[in-house]
């Protein structure tokens, strides 16, 4: 394999990590932070991993340039080789890729608590909500009826509006 495109997809590879490192942190985040906080770690989320498709489009595309040697760089990169399979000067890449895969599973069981904590947070807002929509300033409000100038109308004699 040529060193120059092993290399710099060794690289891409580091950066990956580093920044799934970051993504793993906001998941992490969104399980202990204040719910006013959730908005923005979940934001940050998606950003990372728009970072993550174009590093991993750039592989793509150097994988593309090489010669033969590109198809197995790619097979190792969406980690369907084995290591038996791996040529030594693939074995970088192939360990990279490993590291990857860990810290992809970790955040996969990190995701999901995430996932319930905005759940719950969602069920008492809504309950919240409700029970402010059931209470007793609820019901008061339901015996105003404003005008579109902010008057109260009231109604006259004979039950018409004045």
């Amino acid at each position: 394999m040529n060193k120059l495109y092993e290399k710099k997809i060794i690289e891409l590879l580091e950066v990956i990590r580093q920044k799934l490192l970051v993504f793993e942190q906001e998941t992490i985040d969104i399980m202990s932070c204040d719910v006013d906080d959730i908005e923005e770690h979940s934001h940050n989320r998606v950003k990372i991993t728009a970072e993550l498709d174009k590093l991993f489009g750039l592989i793509e595309l150097l994988c593309s340039e090489m010669d033969e040697d590109g198809d197995r760089v790619r097979r190792i990169v969406r980690s369907s080789r084995d290591l038996t399979e791996i040529a030594p000067d693939e074995e970088a890449i192939y360990f990279k890729m490993q590291e990857i895969g860990s810290l992809i599973n970790r955040i996969k069981d990190s995701d999901v608590q995430a996932i319930d904590r905005i759940g719950l947070e969602k069920e008492a807002l809504l309950g919240k909500i409700k029970a402010e929509n059931t209470g007793a300033g609820a019901k008061a409000v339901k015996f105003i009826v404003g005008t579109n100038d902010g008057h109260q109308r009231y109604m006259g004699s004979g039950g018409k509006m004045a």
